[in-house]
């Protein structure tokens, strides 16, 4: 897993051969409505607005298909990391490209102009608060894992 401020974001274009479009995309998720957006090669991108949720009530997810680039666009929000080789699996999505786990996790405030990088080994808990909701706007690239 990655977390960094959208100005480093040139360090990580190497990680994937899209990673540099996907974050073109992020330089004007600003002003997209919310939404589904469909990029190139696989790639696609939500916006969403919304109240954060109590972080213990949310399970812990990966994806095996995406790398997730999520990015907080305003508000903020609380994320929680772990690695899934440490957690219980609880259920598996395929057709959503998710597997939800149990175990602990370490947690970080997101604030606008934050994006992390989530990759299949990376379980996450995102859109999450720990005392009060809080509103966020968040953008969040899938990118297919296969064009690695």
């Amino acid at each position: 897993m990655v977390i960094d401020r959208i100005e480093e974001q040139e360090r990580y274009y190497t990680l994937h051969p899209l990673m540099e479009s996907c974050f073109a995309f992020l330089a004007e998720a600003a002003d997209l409505e919310p939404g589904r957006y469909e990029l190139e090669d696989g790639v696609y991108a939500t916006i969403s607005e919304f109240e954060t949720r109590p972080l213990q009530s949310v399970d812990l997810e990966a994806h095996r298909q995406y790398i997730d680039l999520q990015y907080c666009i305003s508000g903020g929000e609380r994320m929680s990391w772990a690695y899934v080789g440490e957690l219980n699996t609880l259920r598996e999505d395929p057709e959503h490209d998710n597997t939800f786990y149990s175990g602990n996790s370490t947690s970080v405030s997101i604030r606008p102009g934050m994006f992390y990088i989530l990759f299949p080994g990376d379980a996450h808990r995102a859109g999450c608060h720990h005392e009060f909701p809080k509103h966020c706007k968040k953008a969040v690239v899938k990118i297919p894992v296969e064009l690695m």
